[in-house]
């Protein structure tokens, strides 16, 4: 008995579904999966005898809690129970089920239960996405710094960039964070913050402007470090960073008198 696999977006669900109605199609089964990036759903209809009963899975990839998913049983009536248990044991959301057991299909001891993963599994997801993301920052940083490099290559007479707002464009970062979880919050905002400053400090660098020091942020972070070492220890460093600004201070003062 032959397989077939093809993978099909949530809008060709029904569609696909009449399809196979009409060519007397055997509906088998809705199979669910806890995949990487959500629930796949995998639709499988058995063909007739004249095609040798090969069967057909139609893949849908990555169904997310929030996504609506329209029910086959228009076409399918066999399919409900395939369509309660996608919604009590992995959460998927299925319109219009003509058989609805509202969530009571299962007597369950907690919430989604088919999507609970080991921590080892938690971690290796937690550490495939921060690779993720470390990887995406240092394409993004080497694009950075390619396009840098060909605004340097164009010449004197090119025309300069126009100056960044960079309020508006936190602004914008933080409306889009205002859609996502607080974990990837936090970090799209800390790598909006990093490619501010390193903006700002290239900026002035290009200008031949070194960019001033926040010296009572330093002091915050020394003190912060400071908080963990003993006494004598964290006086000695508090006594070398504010000899540091002294003389650091000082030192613009010199070049301020010029």
């Amino acid at each position: 008995m032959a397989q077939h696999f093809e993978d099909i977006s949530i809008d060709d669900i029904l569609s696909v579904a009449e399809r196979e109605h009409e060519a007397h199609s055997r509906f088998v089964q809705v199979l669910c999966i806890n995949g990487e990036e959500g629930i796949d759903l995998v639709y499988s209809y058995q063909k007739t005898a004249d095609q040798g009963y090969a069967v057909h899975n139609y893949r849908v990839h990555g169904v997310k809690p929030e996504t609506h998913i329209p029910s086959v049983t228009k076409f399918y009536l066999v399919a409900f129970p395939f369509e309660n248990e996608a919604h009590d044991l992995f959460g998927v959301q299925v319109d219009d089920i003509a058989i609805d057991f509202k969530g009571g299909f299962y007597k369950v001891a907690m919430d989604k239960p088919m999507t609970v993963i080991s921590p080892a599994q938690k971690a290796a997801r937690e550490k495939a996405a921060k690779l993720a993301a470390a990887k995406d920052a240092k394409a993004a940083k080497a694009a950075q710094e390619a396009a840098l490099k060909a605004e340097a290559a164009a010449g004197e007479g090119a025309q300069a960039a126009p100056a960044i707002d960079w309020e508006a464009e936190r602004a914008k970062v933080e409306a889009k964070c205002a859609n996502l979880d607080a974990d990837k919050a936090a970090k799209v905002m800390a790598a909006f913050e990093a490619k501010m400053k390193k903006a700002q400090a290239e900026a002035a660098k290009a200008a031949d402007v070194k960019p001033a020091v926040d010296w009572e942020a330093e002091r915050a972070k020394v003190e912060a470090k400071c908080a963990n070492l003993p006494e004598d220890k964290a006086a000695k460093v508090m006594a070398a960073f504010e000899a540091k600004v002294r003389a650091a201070q000082g030192d613009a003062s010199a070049k301020g008198g010029e």
